[in-house]
């Protein structure tokens, strides 16, 4: 572990993120220019394991490929001491598990831009061959422009490159995992992504997640074999459209989920315009201009802060709740009282 104001390379270490299973995340400042950068070094222990070395590496020229506002932006990368480690453009405003554990669950219009954000940093990382396997809200992260960023490439599959685990072997979060995820098969496709973008909507209406169990297995067995379970009623003016795509990218069979990212992302905005959402999706080429598009449509309101607020409606409730206890307790007294004074 870095002390705080030890230095990675040509950065400042300011306090620690978090620590995984091959190195551990650290906020730090670059020394030269005083920008914020987020640090990942690999740990002291596993610095001359040729398996990790490799899959830092790996990580590295996947981030390389990647350039994209929903997708968290590679800085460069080095070696401090002998370990591998790289540096990431700093994301403000924690991750969107962050706000689902806070308030619980979201307002079906925010669900959406949220889900839009993440479709184009699928978009863009699916059309260079690159799976990311590992899609959950704590890999989800909230900047300060509206925008919500896709990171932690650390399981991502690259087509171009060798395969990072073993045929048979499952990675990623079991949550959030496809069923053919969960077998372990060898040629997944983008559609793993598209079925836990549909969870994690899911997850964002319901308040909790479609699947889940006292241990891995139960959960996987809920991936592989469950029905898919049903959204709870709406208590908004939610359209029956959404909860019909959420079931759409949750299906068993990946090839009855959408194709591509880009007919999802397509089919949210339809969602959000009040527009007919199509039932047969067709593998529409996104425009250069398309992400600039949704991301102009979140800045007006800037969604990050409309996320990392109080949620005005649970306190809403909240208070409407003790407000009628309070007045049913007063009307009891009364009640007494008129009761005892008759007598």
């Amino acid at each position: 572990m870095k002390e705080i104001g030890q230095t990675i390379g040509e950065y400042r270490v300011l306090e620690p993120l978090g620590s995984g299973g091959v190195g551990t995340a650290y906020k730090a400042v670059n020394t030269q220019t005083d920008k914020y950068v987020a640090v990942k070094l690999m740990h002291d222990r596993l610095q001359s394991d040729p398996d990790v070395q490799n899959r830092f590496v790996r990580e590295v020229s996947v981030l390389e490929k990647l350039d994209h506002p929903n997708v968290v932006r590679y800085i460069d990368s080095g070696l401090d001491d002998g370990r591998l480690y790289f540096a990431m453009e700093w994301v403000e405003f924690g991750s969107l598990e962050d706000v689902l554990r806070r308030r619980g669950m979201l307002p079906w219009r925010e669900a959406v831009e949220c889900a839009i954000q993440i479709c184009n940093g699928l978009e863009h990382a699916h059309e260079r061959g690159i799976i990311h396997r590992d899609l959950k809200p704590g890999n989800l992260f909230l900047a300060a422009d509206g925008l919500i960023k896709v990171g932690d490439f650390g399981l991502a599959r690259d087509a171009d490159m060798h395969r990072l685990t073993m045929s048979g072997n499952t990675v990623g979060s079991c949550r959030y995992m496809a069923p053919e995820q969960v077998r372990g098969e060898d040629d997944l496709t983008g559609a793993v992504d598209l079925y836990a973008l549909g969870c994690l909507t899911f997850r964002m209406l319901a308040g909790h997640v479609p699947y889940d169990g006292a241990n891995i297995m139960e959960v996987f067995e809920h991936h592989i074999y469950s029905d898919i379970p049903r959204l709870p009623k709406a208590t908004d003016d939610r359209p029956a459209e959404l909860d019909t795509l959420v079931y759409r990218l949750m299906a068993k069979n990946a090839a009855k989920r959408p194709g591509k990212a880009a007919e999802v992302r397509v089919a949210l905005e339809a969602v959000l315009a009040g527009d007919d959402v199509p039932t047969e999706f067709t593998s529409a080429k996104p425009t250069a201009e398309s992400d600039d598009k949704s991301a102009e449509q979140s800045e007006p309101e800037n969604l990050t802060q409309r996320l990392i607020k109080e949620d005005t409606h649970a306190s809403s409730a909240g208070g409407s709740k003790w407000a009628l206890i309070a007045v049913i307790g007063i009307a009891v007294i009364v009640g007494i009282i008129l009761f005892v004074t008759q007598r």
